[in-house]
């Protein structure tokens, strides 16, 4: 699935079918929009055009709107997460309850900034059976009826519906603003079939090329947490200031302070981690990490064998465990017991080395 954003202004793009490239935005000779631009463009542009993404008229472009919606993005996708299952028990016939007990929903997602400077996801969902096992090691295939094309119109049904309301920019703004999916989204299967569907060495690539694009895609990279005093000497274009201001601007603003938009101007307005996934997808963070030192260990000491957390080869008979520790808990039992301190059990009074000091034991 590629989920992206709604649209904000007409900005310079390239739209191409094949060898045939189609003019950026045609419009009738003479049009013009209230800035005195005008509203089109006639130009066939390259790949590598250097305005793609800027808007035709930066007036008229909506770039709080814009910022504001990449901070709710993440929310966003959280929601759509949970619809998700309704619309998919709605289709099925069945409680949400009863769904969660026979199937359960498995993604993994990367997010990419668009030349426009809005970001977008792009996102691998999977049904699987609800297991007893919760383990990600342990997957099975769903119950009969719980299609692939069935999936597919609970996420396009789920997607158009979805809506995250945004905190109110002024105080007497009359309209409640919402964060809503853009009208493109793309679907493809995954399989071992020919024709559209994508094959799973193609996914490798796929999440591969998308996870190591970041900032790059808007021509310059914002690495490190700006300042006020850093935005007047900005070499960035001119869009993407406009962008990063726009964040500084609405970030101090009393009802949008929980947004933390000036934290991540840099970013503009995006807060979120570049690749997540859900817990049952496959493999943990942390036992990638695991994975990775203990790759280094091996090849550094030119050792072949797995290692275990003392740094030893595994099969190192000499390792006996004899006990375990599991955590109990902390604090204490009940309030009553938070003021109480125990007796002295042995008061040894006053001391010749230590005179006026009494000791316990």
């Amino acid at each position: 699935m590629t989920f992206t954003a709604p649209s904000f202004g007409q900005v310079h793009s390239r739209r191409a079918q094949g060898l045939l490239v189609y003019p950026c935005h045609p419009y009738r000779q003479g049009q013009r929009c209230p800035h005195g631009r005008r509203i089109g463009c006639w130009q066939r542009h390259d790949p590598d055009y250097p305005k793609l993404g800027e808007p035709l008229c930066g007036c008229c472009y909506q770039t709080g709107a814009q910022v504001l919606w990449n901070a709710l993005a993440g929310r966003l996708w959280s929601r759509t997460t949970i619809y998700l299952y309704r619309t998919l028990a709605q289709l099925a016939g069945v409680s949400e309850e009863a769904l969660r007990r026979l199937v359960r929903i498995s993604f993994a997602k990367v997010a990419e900034y668009q030349r426009r400077g809005a970001v977008h996801f792009h996102a691998i969902i999977r049904l699987d059976a609800a297991t007893a096992c919760g383990c990600p090691a342990f997957v099975a295939p769903p119950p009969g009826g719980f299609t692939a094309e069935l999936l597919e119109q609970a996420i396009r049904r789920a997607a158009a519906t979805v809506a995250v309301p945004c905190p109110m920019v002024d105080e007497d703004q009359a309209v409640t603003l919402v964060a809503r999916w853009g009208e493109q989204l793309d679907v493809r299967h995954i399989g071992a079939g020919s024709g559209e569907e994508l094959t799973e060495e193609q996914v490798a690539g796929y999440i591969a090329k998308y996870a190591t694009k970041a900032t790059e895609a808007l021509g310059v990279t914002l690495d490190h947490r700006l300042s006020e005093a850093e935005l007047d000497d900005l070499d960035v274009p001119a869009h993407v200031a406009e962008l990063v201001r726009a964040c500084w601007e609405l970030g101090g603003r009393p009802s949008l302070l929980g947004l933390r938009l000036r934290k991540w101007a840099h970013m503009l307005g995006f807060g979120g981690h570049f690749s997540t996934k859900s817990r049952h997808y496959s493999t943990t963070l942390g036992a990638l990490r695991r994975a990775r030192v203990a790759h280094a260990i091996r090849r550094r000491r030119g050792n072949l064998l797995p290692l275990d957390a003392w740094g030893r080869p595994e099969d190192d008979q000499a390792v006996i465990v004899v006990a375990s520790w599991r955590y109990l808990g902390c604090g204490y039992q009940s309030t009553g017991r938070r003021g109480w301190r125990p007796p002295p059990l042995l008061g040894l009074g006053k001391s010749a080395a230590s005179p006026g000091k009494s000791f316990r034991a």
